[in-house]
């Protein structure tokens, strides 16, 4: 009987705790469900609040202590910083669409005959100069001709317009959201201490928060900050040139810049442009300051990346790169602090297997 009871107690046991875990489950899967619209919005939050949190503190100091005022001026300034721009290349866009829609209503749009040399580019050359010729001779017949590439071509541009729009949108609330986090970052960081070292142990605990908010300094300095750089040095290069498309050609080059991509490959079909152009010397100065552009990073991810860090360099660009192919844009910070939390918690089980070996060896001595 008295085993009777026992088994039952035990099977009423389990039933509880598998319904306990069951509602645990659900409800932790309801609030992610819930969360998930703002997931990416809160990410990115995270990520800009912990990027210009040292600069908070600073400004908190000379705000007297005022880290509402502090955080609100720092989230109106990205604010201004992220629609300023934005707001000017869609006014330039519009612009420039409204002016081609009035040419090609009027019939007097003009397309000038492309240079001879243009045919004897590798490759491609005589293709486009037959298409260019074609659009020089007669737009309309050529515009007809080209009609389902055009139709292709315009319904590419209305789809990066919408997730242009879609981002700016995104990374407003974001930056919102980063402000609320840095007027409210000394009660945060706590919370985020207590779980790690609730997790990994009090004194790795904390190692592992500071050097995760260190890596996705280091990420905002070493890879945009160079993007950023690299960006302005060629930017200036197509605007001083009057490079064709010079605000589009801004906005690839600091993505090329961003994913890694060599910007080599924007930077010599303009380089060929330039010497069948223009030629002379404009050419020669425009190839130098390309090519030094675009060999800016090597001398500049160096300086920037996995500064005040002892986590190295290649973990961080690895990580980084890899969670933008995985993730996107917003996979260059998750991956590189994923990749560098994975090492830290290699580093952690290797020093713990290294120190059972020393307590090992130690006794065999004793013995």
């Amino acid at each position: 009987m008295s085993i009777k009871k026992a088994t039952n107690t035990f099977a009423q046991e389990n039933i509880e705790t598998y319904v306990k875990t069951a509602l645990i489950f659900l409800i932790v899967v309801i609030c992610f469900l819930i969360f998930k619209p703002f997931l990416v919005p809160v990410i990115w939050g995270m990520i800009i609040a912990i990027a210009f949190y040292p600069l908070h503190l600073r400004l908190s100091k000379l705000l007297k202590g005022k880290t509402g005022l502090s955080a609100t001026i720092i989230t109106l300034v990205l604010l201004a910083l992220l629609l300023i721009p934005a707001g000017t290349f869609v006014d330039h866009l519009f612009e420039n669409v409204k002016e081609l829609s009035g040419h090609l209503k009027a019939g007097d749009l003009a397309v000038n005959e492309p240079p001879e040399n243009v045919a004897g580019w590798p490759l491609v050359g005589k293709s486009i100069y037959n298409s260019w010729h074609q659009f020089a001779v007669d737009v309309r017949e050529a515009a007809e001709q080209f009609k389902p590439q055009i139709e292709a071509l315009g319904h590419k541009v209305l789809n990066f317009f919408k997730s242009f729009m879609g981002s700016i949108l995104v990374f407003m609330l974001s930056i919102i959201i980063s402000g609320l986090f840095l007027a409210n970052a000394t009660s945060g960081y706590p919370f985020i201490y207590k779980l790690f070292n609730r997790l990994v142990g009090e004194e790795k605990g904390t190692e592992i928060v500071d050097n995760s908010r260190k890596t996705v300094s280091s990420v905002v300095t070493g890879i945009l900050g160079t993007a950023v750089i690299q960006t302005a040095i060629i930017s200036a290069a197509f605007f001083v040139f009057k490079i064709p498309l010079a605000a589009l050609l801004t906005l690839v080059t600091f993505f090329f810049a961003v994913a890694q991509i060599p910007v080599f490959l924007i930077i010599i079909p303009l380089i060929i442009y330039m010497f069948s152009a223009v030629g002379g010397a404009p050419a020669v100065l425009f190839t130098i300051w390309g090519v030094v552009g675009a060999l800016s990073d090597n001398v500049l991810k160096p300086m920037l990346l996995g500064r005040g860090l002892n986590i190295p360099m290649l973990v961080i660009l690895i990580g980084a790169i890899g969670g933008m192919l995985l993730m996107g844009m917003i996979g260059l910070f998750i991956g590189a602090v994923v990749l560098a939390l994975g090492y830290q918690i290699l580093q952690l089980w290797l020093d713990g297997v290294k120190e059972q070996l020393e307590a090992t060896d130690v006794k065999n001595a004793e013995d």
